[in-house]
């Protein structure tokens, strides 16, 4: 097999084809965006487009987000200045739809707080004003609907709407969903409140013809309006487009049963006289969603039994057996080179990969597996190389993985280090928080780096530690210290990745930084200077892995608090800090005591019971002995901490024991209840 040549994101974005929103749109280059989508609207009657019109559609999600209102006022001056076009106010629905999956996020719905519902109900009731303005100006695009499906399929009908539509109320205001800093704050990147208020001026009287006629004669018929208010929309697609396949799609996915549907619901659908305007094959397109649904687990712990396993690995293989679209299929083997995997087959996972490649877009984690599968392979084959051109305009982690990949020659790609930084800039560009290190592509390509070295992976990071990824800083940090032993070089990027909210990088400027105070290089001033910035990055922290501990941190190790305890105990206990660091971590390690932290407990005995210090304290020493012993009676540590507070004369061990009594009648952290040990 040649290898797949290595290509620039402006040459790749031209042989796609692609519409380039985020150039195209600031430098009102109208005449260029006009061809581009009419070229793929047009397409949507051959056999196999290159270009799906949803999917282009999509991509403007990510320039909404980006730009906010700067956005929405573009769209207004390509509509301002080309009146006739049909995308301008097609566009502007994609906007809200963006901004509604936004606030309503990819969270469980019970992760989804009052404030996210409250900014994506308003998003909503501005994407369907948007959708009414797109109708009444005759501009009615499909793809504009599927957005709709799915906000009515995640929230429901908005009331307004339904005495709209039903009782031919037009809405005489559109009432907020809540108010509060938060939900302010929040709907301030895309002007939602704002905007609803110019929406209601501009709707029209009446509805435009494609919401009415048949659809709004058969809605009407429904006895079950619930139901029957997503198939009404449905309708409409048809309305706009007979053969809209995407919006049927659409909507056979939202009758899945997650969604409140069923599997018979979803096949019966694809056998019903609605869609007896579609092919045999199109209609196995439709049936595909209930067929895949019923191979995904969605409890991946359940394929801890290889019952289960083989089962879907069954499943999977009936299913390839029908008559499926090649991408379809390619969904099929991207899954069951999953399940294969979990197997311990990892060549024939990559014989799925293989298949699956050249058809299919991947989510971030599904990258994510395919490059650990890769790295885990014996032959390390081309099929890597393949869906990163594939998906290398589609995600960050895409465009990521196609420059590494493209910088080394790996996977069949050519080796082309010039076009590489080109696509980390994209990956870069396409990261909403580069502060964010679970979402960076940048650390989702670690195993690669394991695999093969990372000095294969120095140049990557460099680059992307320059764009502000946190990921790589840290990364770039790791690498002087580990592989070069360069700590000044290492404390550079720490320091980069620490100010970009990198709770690991401040622990290890923290720790790096006191190298010299801890080896003696230093005294007086300079130590006590160093020790300031030592402790400010501890600090921080603490305070960030407080905060990160107080939302989603499933993919934390919260071990790095206790590390941290561990750390302003060391600088409190030992006599190598200067007095003022070790007075200045004496409250963090006070407070990890009162909670329960043995180490704590240990370092403040030590602290209290040194005559030699002026914070020492005798009574508090025998408290915190005490109140370690509570805890591990039979520990070591803690009984070097009692011999050096007690003692060994007779006079000492009366003055501990009279101390003793005074402390149990204080009382001790811990006592009745569980304790950090």
């Amino acid at each position: 097999m040649s290898p797949l040549k290595a290509v620039s994101v402006a040459e790749a974005i031209a042989a796609k084809g692609r519409v380039d929103y985020a150039a195209w749109l600031p430098q009102q280059r109208w005449d260029e965006l006009e061809r581009a989508l009419q070229a793929v609207r047009d397409a949507q009657s051959e056999a196999q487009p290159a270009l799906d019109y949803i999917e282009v559609y999509g991509d403007f999600f990510g320039h909404a987000l980006e730009h906010g209102r700067d956005a929405l006022a573009q769209l207004r001056q390509w509509r301002a200045q080309r009146p006739d076009s049909r995308f301008p106010a097609m566009l502007e629905v994609a906007y809200w739809a963006a901004w509604f999956g936004e606030y309503r996020s990819t969270a469980t719905a019970d992760r989804v707080t009052p404030a996210m519902r409250a900014c994506a109900r308003t998003a909503q009731d501005a994407m369907l004003c948007a959708a009414v303005r797109m109708l009444d100006g005759g501009h009615g695009e499909w793809p504009a609907i599927a957005s709709v499906l799915y906000t009515e399929a995640a929230f429901g009908e908005p009331k307004w709407w339904r005495r709209w539509l039903l009782k031919s109320e037009r809405p005489a205001a559109l009432l907020g969903h809540g108010e509060s800093a938060e939900i302010e704050a929040m709907l301030a990147p895309s002007g939602a409140a704002a905007e609803l208020a110019e929406y209601l001026r501009a709707l029209p009287h009446h509805l435009p013809p494609p919401l009415t006629a048949e659809p709004l004669a058969w809605r009407r018929e429904q006895p079950d309006q619930d139901e029957a208010a997503l198939q009404y929309w449905l309708r409409v697609a048809f309305a706009l487009d007979p053969h809209a396949l995407d919006a049927a799609a659409a909507y056979v996915s939202l009758r899945m049963p997650r969604w409140g549907g069923s599997w018979e619901e979803m096949l019966a659908f694809a056998d019903s006289p609605l869609c007896e305007r579609f092919d045999e094959h199109e209609r196995n397109t439709l049936r595909f969603f209930a067929w895949f649904d019923e191979l995904e687990v969605d409890d991946s712990d359940l394929l801890e039994d290889p019952r289960v396993l083989r089962h879907h690995l069954r499943l999977g293989q009936q299913l390839l057996e029908r008559p499926l679209a090649e991408n379809l299929r390619g969904r099929v083997h991207k899954y069951l080179a999953y399940l294969e995997v979990r197997n311990g087959r990892i060549e024939a996972a990559c014989a799925h990969y293989a298949q699956s490649a050249p058809h299919n877009h991947y989510e971030p984690w599904a990258l994510v597996r395919a490059v650990s599968t890769w790295c885990a392979s014996d032959d390390r084959g081309p099929w890597l190389g393949k869906i990163a051109e594939v998906n290398r305009l589609v995600s960050a982690h895409g465009a990521a993985l196609y420059g590494l990949l493209s910088l080394n020659g790996w996977a069949g790609i050519e080796r082309n280090a010039q076009v590489a930084d080109g696509w980390f800039e994209l990956a870069a560009a396409k990261t909403d928080d580069r502060s964010h290190v679970p979402d960076s592509p940048f650390n989702a390509l670690a195993p690669l780096g394991e695999t093969l070295g990372a000095d294969a992976l120095l140049p990557m990071w460099l680059k992307a530690a320059a764009l502000g990824d946190a990921s790589a800083q840290f990364s770039c940090g790791a690498y002087f210290h580990d592989e070069r032993a360069d700590t000044e070089r290492a404390l550079q990027y720490y320091r980069q990745a620490a100010d970009n909210r990198h709770e690991v990088a401040m622990f290890n400027v923290a720790w790096l930084a006191m190298a010299p105070v801890r080896e003696g290089e230093v005294s007086g001033a300079q130590a006590d200077a160093i020790a300031g910035e030592a402790l400010d990055c501890l600090e921080r922290a603490r305070t960030r892995i407080e905060e990160v501990l107080q939302g989603d941190h499933q993919e934390f190790d919260v071990r790095l608090l206790d590390r941290v305890r561990d750390y302003f105990g060391a600088i409190l206990r030992f006599d190598w800090p200067p007095l003022s660091a070790r007075r200045r971590a004496e409250p963090h390690v006070l407070e990890f005591a009162n909670d329960g932290y043995l180490d704590s407990m240990v370092s403040l005995a030590w602290w209290y019971g040194d005559k030699k210090l002026p914070g020492y304290q005798y009574d508090e020493a025998v408290y915190w002995v005490e109140a370690a012993r509570h805890l591990q009676p039979d520990s070591d540590y803690v009984r070097n901490a009692l011999d050096f507070v007690e003692g060994d004369s007779f006079f000492s061990r009366m003055k501990f024991a009279m101390a003793q009594n005074r402390a149990r009648r204080r009382g001790l952290p811990g006592e009745g209840e569980d304790a950090a040990l």
